[in-house]
Order: C-alpha cells, then sequence, then structure tokens
C-alpha cells in the first residue's frame, strides 16, 4: 500500500498526476499512519525526479501536509471552520503548488472543492480568487489570447496586455476584458458578472453575437434558459462577500441560500421544510462558524434541525 502511495505521490511532485489518481492519493491518506505517510513524502523526493526548485518543493509538501492534517483530522468544527485551501490543479508541464500558488504553465485546470477557496496567480499574472465548488482552466492560443473557461464563482484581478485578450467563458457567454477586477458567479441557471473596476464587454452566442459594454458598479445577470440579459447597478461589497468569507445575499430565496451555505462549508443540507424553500431574504453572515449561522436561521424561520457529521437535515 506505501508503495501505491509512493507511486502517486511522485505522479503529483512530477506534474502528471491524474484528477481520478489524486483522488486515490487523498483517499489512501485515511489508511497510514501520520509517521509512515510523511516518510513516504519524504522518500519520493528522492531519485529521478524531473529536477524542480527547492521552495517550491517545500511548498509542495507542506500544502499535501495540510491536506494530510485535514483529513486525518476532520470533524464537524472543522466544517464550520474551514479556510482557504486545497486546489486540486492539473498542468500539462511543470509541478505547481495547492492553495496559494504562483502556476508557472500556459495551460493548467483548478478545481475546488466544497468548503474550500484558493487564491491563484496566472502565469500573466493576473490573479484569480476561486471560490468553492468551483473549476477554472486556463490556456493561451495561437493569437496568444488568454481563455478562462469556469464553472462556480471566481474573482479576477487581470493583468493589463493591451495585445492580448483576456477571455472568461462561461456556459455560452464570454466576459472580454484587457485589464480590470470583476466577479463571475455561475452556480445556477443565472450566471452573473459584478464589475469592480476597469472595463468589459459580454458576448458570445447566448448573445446573438452582440456585445455589452459595461462600467464600474454594475452587474450583469443573464439567464441560461431563455437568453435574457439585464444590467443594473451592483452592491459590490455582497457580490464579493465571498472573498472576506462571508456569505452575503440581496433578495435570495432561502433555497439558493442553504446551496451557499453548503459551498462554504462543504456540507450536505436537507431541506425538508417545503413551504419556506422560496421565501426570500437579504442579509449577510460574517465569517460566522456554521452552528451560528444555523441557530440565526432556526430563530428566523422557526425550523428545527439536527447534524449528523457533514450532513445536516432541516425540519
Amino acid at each position: 500500500m506505501l508503495s501505491r502511495f509512493k507511486l502517486l505521490y511522485r505522479k503529483y511532485a512530477d506534474g502528471n498526476i491524474n484528477p481520478v489518481e489524486f483522488k486515490e492519493l487523498r483517499d489512501s491518506i485515511e489508511t497510514v499512519s501520520d509517521d509512515h505517510l510523511w516518510m513516504a513524502m519524504l522518500d519520493s523526493d528522492k531519485g529521478d525526479l524531473t529536477p524542480m526548485p527547492e521552495d517550491m518543493k517545500e511548498s509542495i509538501r507542506n500544502s499535501l501536509r495540510r491536506s494530510v492534517m485535514r483529513l486525518r483530522f476532520k470533524s464537524f468544527s472543522r466544517y464550520a471552520a474551514v479556510a482557504a485551501v486545497a486546489a486540486i490543479l492539473v498542468t500539462t508541464a511543470v509541478v505547481i503548488s495547492i492553495g496559494t500558488s504562483t502556476v508557472p504553465t500556459q495551460e493548467f485546470t483548478a478545481s475546488i472543492p466544497a468548503g474550500s477557496r484558493s487564491n491563484i496567480t496566472l502565469p500573466d499574472q493576473s490573479k484569480v480568487q476561486l471560490n468553492s465548488s468551483s473549476e477554472l482552466t486556463f490556456c493561451r492560443n495561437t493569437k496568444g489570447e488568454r481563455i478562462v473557461r469556469l464553472n462556480g464563482e471566481a474573482y479576477f484581478d487581470v493583468a493589463k496586455d493591451q495585445e492580448h485578450t483576456f477571455r472568461v467563458i462561461v456556459s455560452d457567454i464570454e466576459v472580454e476584458v484587457h485589464g480590470t477586477s470583476f466577479n463571475v458567479n455561475a452556480y445556477d441557471d443565472n450566471i452573473e458578472v459584478s464589475l469592480e473596476s476597469g472595463k468589459v464587454s459580454l458576448g458570445g452566442k447566448g448573445l446573438a453575437e452582440n456585445r455589452y459594454i459595461m462600467r464600474p458598479g454594475e452587474k450583469a445577470v443573464y439567464n441560461r434558459a431563455d437568453g435574457s440579459l439585464s444590467i443594473a447597478k451592483a452592491d459590490i461589497d455582497i457580490e464579493t462577500g465571498w472573498l472576506r468569507g462571508d456569505i452575503a445575499f440581496e433578495q435570495k430565496k432561502l433555497s439558493d441560500v442553504i446551496a451557499m451555505i453548503e459551498r462554504r462549508y462543504g456540507v450536505e443540507i436537507e431541506m425538508q421544510c417545503d413551504s419556506l424553500a422560496d421565501d426570500t431574504m437579504t442579509g449577510v453572515f460574517s465569517n460566522e462558524d456554521l452552528s451560528d449561522v444555523l441557530a440565526s436561521l432556526s430563530n428566523m424561520y422557526k425550523f428545527k434541525y439536527k447534524i449528523n457529521k457533514n450532513r445536516i437535515t432541516i425540519y
């Protein structure tokens, strides 16, 4: 079993591990002792690995060990206090680090599990913060254009490069920029783009090849089902609250707020109070523990709930 772990870790350290193998690596952490695990990680740095900088090796070791500790000692309280950690990153070339990382490759995929967030620096020095349950791929095309495909939610601070366009593709719309800061939320039927600074244009097949210009402080909402687009003034503090660890919402259904809670804390919530699901609410939970969030909602709606590890039932 240890030999299999060493093989998987070597592939991980060499930048050649795929998502299925990475999951196997993470799962195997549960079945070995801490001492054997750590020694296997150290041993796998020996031999004929592709050379890499020592600081990058150390970053990888520390990142995976944080994953080890999180998996080894996880409990309900860990879900409530989860921080910005543990992205699964698959590259086409060099090794990268997990968590807050600089990615020196020109093409890669980052997948963030529920209950985690991650900060990434792209090869063009653009900064991306990925929210939980999100996936991002980055590449450059033959023209040198910077192309990002996103599922979930991300905040972009795009490095200025007048010669090479930066595009974010979500479903059938595109956000095109040269240097700006904006948030994209694409968890559900609506794709929401909130512009903090600079200027972006929206286009793509979903908008019948029309282009719409957004200005700072605006929010665009595109409905995937009917192809409609609306642009209005945005509350940037609410749209980017997740960057501070907040759950911020404005005129959201309770069922949507529950989905936000699931992603934020990495839990599964079964809601048996169907009559409450469509009730709309506005508010913010400012980096609070999950237990406090559930207690607040329970007081407001008079429901009860029970917790079984990372599964919660509301009734």
